[in-house]
């Protein structure tokens, strides 16, 4: 298990690099003479390995998920192939939009990258997703010590999971970025389209990256509350002095959970997960 481990945290961002490497090749000739290949290749190359590691990372993930508590891939496999299902038609929507020819090579470089990252981001989706269904539980196991370190584990691991997702959302973002530049350059029908098309691509990966988090998430804000309210019920005290000392061991409790926190606060510890809609929004407006 721990050699196929490693196999697979080296093997996986070699294969990302090898295709990113082969996109890139394989981009028309009259592509390689811009200014911005070199750019855009570099960004496709970087985000292809970056999803390849992400892949890796988050088959570790599901493995210490599954060796927190149990939980099974069928749970999880009919959203996770909703979600990616859905994400993959909507990377291509652009092929029924009005206009002439913005298919082939015009949106392929930005097209195969982005594919490429939301198949390798399955097993951390399904990580997350897994998340989920531990903390939607009716009744958790173990003493509430274990419950409080269990809910600990999940919210970490969550993190973890988001802030890995993000880092590719980025790189896509620019990656998408640099091949409208390079078409604008060019004078393609795609690079015809506005700047303000790679907001599209920002805010896409924004938003998958949030309909997977939201749900674990709530989930784990909800057990956490109540995991308090069995521990630090407050309905059944009438004493001032023990209602107060009650009070400020259960907030301590919630601190330590997160539960003060929003999830965009949240989001912000990892704000690459907003970083590619605000950057790609900035880089639109930038005259060209």
């Amino acid at each position: 298990m721990r050699r196929s481990a490693q196999v697979m945290r080296f093997g996986a961002p070699a294969v990302g690099f090898a295709y990113g490497s082969v996109v890139a090749v394989t981009t028309p000739h009259r592509d390689h003479s811009a200014p911005m290949w070199l750019v855009w290749a570099a960004f496709a190359i970087a985000a292809t390995t970056a999803a390849g590691a992400l892949f890796a990372y988050g088959l570790n993930r599901w493995r210490e998920l599954t060796a927190l508590s149990t939980v099974d891939v069928r749970e999880v496999i009919w959203p996770v192939a909703a979600l990616v299902g859905a994400s993959l038609a909507l990377m291509n929507v652009t092929a029924f939009l009005p206009g002439p020819s913005h298919l082939g090579s015009n949106g392929a470089g930005a097209g195969l990258v982005g594919t490429f990252a939301i198949v390798a981001a399955i097993p951390a989706a399904g990580a997350m997703y897994g998340i989920w269904r531990v903390a939607s539980r009716d009744v958790l196991p173990g003493t509430r010590g274990e419950q409080v370190y269990l809910l600990l584990s999940l919210r970490q691991l969550l993190q973890r999971l988001v802030a890995a997702a993000g880092s590719v959302v980025a790189l896509v973002t620019f990656t998408a970025g640099t091949w409208w530049l390079l078409q604008h350059s060019l004078g393609t029908e795609y690079g015809k389209r506005p700047p303000q098309f790679v907001l599209v691509f920002g805010a896409y990966g924004s938003v998958i990256t949030g309909l997977v988090y939201g749900p674990a998430w709530t989930a784990v804000q909800r057990r956490g509350r109540l995991l308090c309210n069995a521990m630090y019920p407050l309905r059944d005290l009438d004493d001032r002095d023990a209602i107060l000392s009650r009070a400020a061991d259960r907030q301590k409790l919630e601190q330590i959970l997160g539960l003060d926190q929003s999830i965009i606060s949240d989001l912000q510890s990892g704000l690459v997960i907003l970083a590619p809609l605000l950057a790609s929004a900035v880089a639109a407006f930038l005259p060209h």
